[in-house]
């Protein structure tokens, strides 16, 4: 095998995803192979101390599509002729994510895809990537040879507009504000970005889009600190355009 043929392309983070197709969600055989790259991506991780990977199905199921294609077009791409993206290949497959990367190669021998891997500059970042907590992998193979996909992600939970809600109301009652309920307000608000709809209008709103609703932005956090506040009401509402990587759409209205 020679690893020049081992191939690289850096995957953008941040996007959007919301509304997906619904593919077969049944479960995947993982091969012999393919166990054996799992077992050493996480090997690999534990030994640096980084958390392992979780085995994702609708990563891997993008994973076994676009191995698949490699090998029946012969080709080592990140994206074949008429093939959708990385991104945009996970999502249709039910995958959920605010980060994805990719590592590929070709060879005769599956044994020799993770040694290669590590050697690799780029692929060796993807395997040890501390924002990834998620992949799914697949082989494929041709007449003649070995094609290996390994599909990193960090993964977001989709959450429903009212459990969005919620997950940003603790936050702000966990530092002391009084929750506020305005009806439909918060989320019209939400919808126009930057202005307000409703007849209380706030004394300072934020809005704001993240892939951690667990967190809030910095900015907030400063606003809260500053003690001008002692109520609040959170809007939540669907992200603008293209749904590929997750973010949850956010406005926080201060009283």
């Amino acid at each position: 095998m020679t690893w020049n043929c081992l191939a690289l392309r850096a995957v953008q983070t941040f996007a959007f995803i919301f509304f997906f197709a619904h593919p077969c969600l049944c479960q995947q055989k993982i091969s012999d192979a393919e166990k054996l790259l799992f077992d050493s991506v996480n090997r690999e991780r534990v030994e640096r101390k980084l958390t392992p990977l979780k085995w994702d199905e609708g990563l891997a199921r993008a994973a076994r599509k676009h191995a698949e294609q490699m090998a029946e077009h012969d080709l080592l791409e990140h994206q074949v002729p008429g093939e959708a993206d990385l991104a945009t290949r996970a999502q249709e497959e039910g995958a959920s994510f605010s980060h994805i990367t990719e590592n590929i190669a070709m060879g005769v021998s599956a044994d020799k895809f993770h040694d290669g891997w590590m050697h690799s500059p780029g692929h060796r970042a993807n395997i040890l990537d501390a924002e990834s907590d998620s992949i799914g992998i697949a082989i494929a193979e041709n007449e003649t040879e070995l094609y290996a996909v390994e599909d990193f992600a960090h993964a977001v939970k989709v959450l429903s507009i009212e459990e969005q809600e919620k997950r940003v109301e603790g936050l702000l009652i966990a530092r002391g504000l009084r929750l506020l309920k305005i009806g439909d307000d918060a989320r019209k608000s939400c919808e126009v970005d930057q202005d307000y709809v409703g007849n209380s209008k706030a004394k300072y709103i934020a809005h704001y889009e993240t892939p951690n609703i667990s967190q809030l932005p910095e900015a907030l956090e400063k606003e809260i600190l500053s003690r001008r506040y002692k109520s609040a009401a959170v809007g939540a509402c669907p992200q603008k355009g293209p749904a590929r990587f997750t973010r949850f759409r956010i406005v926080v209205l201060f009283y």
